[in-house]
């Protein structure tokens, strides 16, 4: 039996962790723009109001639920994983994120 080693993809995904939190972190709030349109500064006129009733508005909440999310669901994914793998395992996985 192999000797058990830190499981590479842990130090992987708090790599993605980090990226994500800064993405997040990076993504306007989509409220402000969304609300500028019409009545607003940015966009004015019934074009403008349609683009923001038909595309903008129902999908601001979403993504913005989802962008939330993102941290929290790499960190759960964090938490399935198995901290320590046999060396082989922990060999083939190394290589497995080079490849990628």
């Amino acid at each position: 039996m192999s000797d058990e080693v830190p499981n590479p993809f842990i130090s992987a995904m708090e790599g993605l962790k980090t990226r994500t939190s800064n993405a997040v972190e990076d993504t306007p709030n989509m409220d402000a723009p969304t609300g500028s349109i019409g009545e607003g500064p940015a966009w004015t006129g019934s074009k403008a109001r349609e683009v923001h009733d038909d595309y903008l508005a129902p999908n601001a909440g979403p993504v913005k639920t989802a962008l939330n999310n993102l941290v929290a669901d790499v960190e759960a994914a964090i938490a399935e994983l198995d901290p320590m793998v046999p060396e082989g395992t922990a060999r083939a996985m190394r290589y497995d994120l080079q490849m990628r």
